[in-house]
């Protein structure tokens, strides 16, 4: 399983772009909508976009480069070292409820599974979700000066 490296989040007002590859890719880096990412800023705006990319920082990507639009994820990666050991806590005492027979369940089709193993993944999402939004918190600031007009100084 690879893992995609990302120089650049970048928001457009068609989009959001990413600039990435694959590390088992031997193409070079390409600037590409994520229409993923598109529709969760569209909806919630930068707070999701931000609790999306540390998503993706976190389980399957890796910040590549000094890029402004990634460095302000940073202090997100730092701050889930220290978190991760508490969200954990919590998932696993919430497994610990579960039966023997829950547990068989916990991964089959919805309509198959027990109540309980199904009430256990719904708090599991949520609480997946909450995390990141935590982490996500820690985001730098936008920097939102406009950029210099005909390359002028400022």
């Amino acid at each position: 399983m690879g893992t995609e490296w990302i120089r650049s989040v970048i928001v457009r007002p068609d989009g959001v772009y990413l600039n990435s590859k694959s590390n088992n890719d031997d193409r070079p880096y390409r600037s590409w909508k994520c229409d993923s990412l598109t529709d969760v800023y569209k909806s919630e705006g930068q707070r999701g976009l931000d609790r999306e990319v540390v998503r993706m920082l976190s389980e399957y990507a890796q910040i590549k480069g000094s890029h402004a639009s990634m460095e302000r994820y940073r202090p997100c990666l730092l701050a889930s070292k220290q978190l991760h050991m508490e969200h954990i806590e919590k998932l696993n005492a919430e497994y610990a409820k579960l039966t023997p027979e829950d547990i068989k369940t916990i991964w089959f089709p919805d309509e198959t599974k027990t109540d309980a193993a199904r009430a256990y993944k719904q708090f599991s999402k949520s609480e997946v979700d909450k995390h990141y939004t935590r982490l996500a918190e820690y985001a730098a600031p936008l920097d939102r000066k406009p950029p210099a007009r005909n390359g002028g100084a400022r």
